[in-house]
């Protein structure tokens, strides 16, 4: 059984077209599960380093960052 629409139906009674795109939709949704997650990884990472990059800049650039803290580059 799969929901389309909030109905739900039998999947094996569907064309060999129609098994096609559910099991191709499937897939899509597994990418996109595996994508959201990556992604999410990789913006907890990005806060890590952008923290480990920040304590460990030169002195006279920690200072000019706090002037020009608005120019500083958004890595995201």
């Amino acid at each position: 059984m799969f929901t389309l629409d909030d109905k739900q139906y039998d999947e094996t009674k569907l064309s060999d077209e129609g098994k096609i795109a559910l099991q191709n939709l499937q897939v899509i949704n597994q990418d996109s599960n595996q994508l959201r997650v990556k992604l999410t990884h990789n913006e907890v990472l990005s806060k890590h380093y952008i923290e480990i990059l920040k304590k460990n800049l030169p002195e006279e650039e920690k200072v000019e960052e706090k002037k020009e803290e608005a120019k500083w580059v958004n890595l995201k």
